[in-house]
């Protein structure tokens, strides 16, 4: 599948609701793997919002991409960066000491 007939592509959770349109993929350019996919919800102005998605997410690629998650349980894109930043506990935050 090439990616611009991924682009634009309709999603669909695993409740059968439809939760928006492909509209970029993050790409790991030395792997050469997709690593997170977001989806657009809504069309343009304040009822747009941007949720991040995992290839595991996906169940089925057909006519529309079919998730084996529930809308739900998606999270934003600003919610997944910040999730990303924030050490889980405190061993894990780096120091430099000088």
């Amino acid at each position: 599948m090439k990616v611009t007939e991924f682009l634009g592509r309709r999603v669909v959770d695993k409740k059968a609701m439809e939760i928006g349109k492909i509209s970029d993929l993050i790409i790991e350019p030395k792997e050469s793997i997709i690593t997170g996919i977001q989806i657009s919800t809504g069309e343009f102005g304040l009822r747009r919002t941007d949720l991040f998605i995992t290839p595991d997410d996906i169940d089925e690629i057909g006519d529309y991409i079919l998730l084996n998650v529930s809308k739900d349980e998606i999270k934003g894109v600003g919610e997944k960066e910040q999730e990303e930043k924030r050490p889980e506990t405190p061993q894990e935050t780096s120091t430099l000491k000088l």
